[in-house]
């Protein structure tokens, strides 16, 4: 059986001074016979201003956390179910008030379940694998800039560096309709592996080659405070969120004779 050490961080960043960015880490209760052994994470990276950005990503997170609760679907059903009702929520609310017009939110979210991930994702928040020494990218951002390079007019190299890597081509709650991504078949999960949600802020400023190092040994916050730390040396002009899931194998514990008057047999 796996277990996880988790981190979960959010940092305004060096420039902002509002923090738009809404995440969360959700163990469903113990009395939860549909999600055993299960967590959900999601982060959410608004946009709109200072109250519509706040405002959307807080729904993207809780309307998600809600509608996964109460799903007994499986989990990436369950999951673009859930991308899909906080789509329609946030859509609604900035019709509902002219002040909130144009807000929004990118969103990644994963399931462990079963010693296996899910994930979905909106926009350009991330997912990572950090397996073996290298980082694999479990998400493709929905970006102007990835599409020319799925297109073959630029290199990867040249889509880090460009002026417009930025510009989305598909955001939560800008849409009355938005087809999210689906990760595809549950992926097992080893020991030593280690799972990275994060918003651009983090991954604008910090190499794939440098997550690795970063989340190479110590626990899941020494990691994730050294990544944030990263960030905001390399200017930290955006918002930092995060949430590392590092997974181990758990101890059997040995039992031990109990200190009673009756004697242990072998």
């Amino acid at each position: 059986m796996l277990d996880f050490d988790t981190s979960v961080i959010t940092h305004c960043g060096k420039v902002r001074t509002n923090n738009e960015d809404s995440v969360t880490l959700v163990w469903p209760r113990n009395s939860d016979s549909q999600k055993p052994r299960s967590l959900l994470a999601i982060v959410a990276d608004g946009m709109g201003g200072h109250e519509g950005g706040e405002l959307a990503s807080r729904m993207a997170v809780e309307t998600i956390e809600h509608a996964w609760l109460e799903s007994t679907r499986a989990p990436n059903a369950a999951l673009h179910s859930a991308f899909v009702e906080a789509n329609r929520a946030i859509y609604r609310a900035a019709r509902l008030n002219a002040r909130l017009k144009g807000m929004g939110t990118t969103c990644v979210a994963s399931v462990l379940s079963e010693e296996r991930a899910s994930w979905a994702w909106i926009g350009d928040s991330r997912l990572y694998l950090l397996h073996e020494g290298r980082a694999y990218r479990l998400s493709e951002d929905h970006t102007v800039v990835q599409k020319m390079v799925r297109d073959g007019l630029i290199t990867p190299e040249e889509a880090r560096h460009h002026r417009d890597r930025s510009v989305l081509a598909q955001a939560m709650g800008t849409r009355q309709s938005i087809r999210p991504s689906l990760g595809g078949d549950p992926m097992r999960i080893e020991p030593g592996d280690r799972l990275l949600l994060c918003s651009d802020g983090l991954h604008d400023l910090v190499e794939d080659e440098e997550l690795v190092a970063a989340c190479a040994e110590g626990s899941a916050a020494d990691a994730a405070n050294r990544l944030v730390s990263l960030a905001l040396e390399r200017g930290g002009h955006d918002n930092i969120s995060l949430i590392l899931i590092a997974a181990s194998c758990q101890p059997l514990l040995k039992r031990q004779p109990r200190k009673t008057r009756e004697q242990v047999i072998a």
